[in-house]
């Protein structure tokens, strides 16, 4: 079955006085689909989402939200998307409770459903118990878990979601990841801008790296890490000497006394992982992270 598509990015420009901030960029993302939007600080993830959500003009370019034009047709893509920014503040004397069910009224939910929505809302982050407190009692989690209670209320096509986890513990964490999926169920199509790389590989269905304001790589979390002839990591604590490695090479990562060494297969690393119990260091081996391929994508790697 093929999903329509809700969001269309055609060759997307923007510069800031002669610094390109977003360059080339095109994408798109079907009905019901998780995006994710990942890159080094400063590399043009928010921008780029700003400009989807009709808050910063592109230089050039085109992007659409169910087919309405982000630059002229703004108005109508208003009523189709809901954002949580990254930095995002909460009016102190409002509580949970009237962030969820008044946003959704004026989001227009009509009124015999808004109790409902709110409600369903707040037990998806966790804070129905807390919802008659004000936001000015909350704690800075708490706050953000408001927020984005708020934009899951809303009956809106697009949710468009800056880092919205970060500050939030794993508990919290995890309660918005299984809402957001459960969000998709229902035909959600939701873009997605994050640091952390499990909640980019659990929650979104296709990845986009952006890298100093170009998209360097696109897919799913598999392919992405398919990108990389290494395959394992071995995880080694102590001398590398010992096992006739130089820490110098291309392939190790050090942080302390522990390095991380990258190999193209299981075999390799098995041999590897045996020569170090051998001579006594600690070692352990896992398949290659999402992370080890973004850095190694944006050319991140250095001891």
């Amino acid at each position: 079955m093929i999903r329509p598509i809700v969001l269309a990015i055609e060759d997307l420009h923007l510069s800031f006085g002669g610094v390109i901030a977003v360059s080339g960029v095109s994408v798109n993302v079907s009905e019901g689909e998780v995006l994710a939007i990942i890159g080094p600080n400063g590399a043009g993830k928010t921008t780029f989402q700003r400009i989807i959500s009709t808050q910063l003009m592109p230089t050039s370019g085109k992007a659409y939200v169910l087919g309405y034009d982000v630059v002229s047709e703004a108005s109508e893509v208003h009523g189709h998307i809901s954002i949580v920014p990254q930095d995002v503040a909460t009016y102190g004397i409002y509580t949970p409770w009237e962030y969820a069910y008044y946003f959704a009224r004026l989001r227009g939910v009509p009124k015999q459903e808004t109790k409902k929505t709110a409600e369903k809302a707040l037990r998806a982050v966790g804070l129905w118990d807390l919802r008659e407190r004000t936001c000015a009692t909350l704690s800075g989690g708490e706050k953000k878990r408001t927020i984005i209670a708020s934009a899951l209320s809303s009956y809106a096509d697009v949710l468009m979601l800056d880092e919205p986890t970060s500050g939030l513990d794993a508990i919290a964490r995890r309660n918005v990841w299984s809402a957001l999926r459960q969000m998709v169920k229902k035909g959600k199509t939701i873009l997605l801008t994050t640091h952390n790389m499990e909640e980019a590989e659990m929650v979104s269905d296709r990845l986009a790296i952006i890298h100093k304001g170009s998209v360097i790589a696109e897919g799913a979390p598999d392919q992405i890490k398919r990108l990389t002839k290494e395959r394992f990591r071995v995880v080694v604590e102590g001398n590398l000497k010992n096992l006739g490695l130089q820490e110098n090479n291309n392939h190790i990562v050090k942080f302390g006394s522990k390095h991380i060494i990258y190999v193209e297969n299981e075999d390799i690393a098995l041999e590897l992982i045996g020569k170090a119990l051998k001579k006594g260091l600690k070692a352990e081996i896992a398949p290659i992270t999402l992370e080890d391929v973004f850095v190694k994508l944006v050319g991140g790697e250095a001891n």
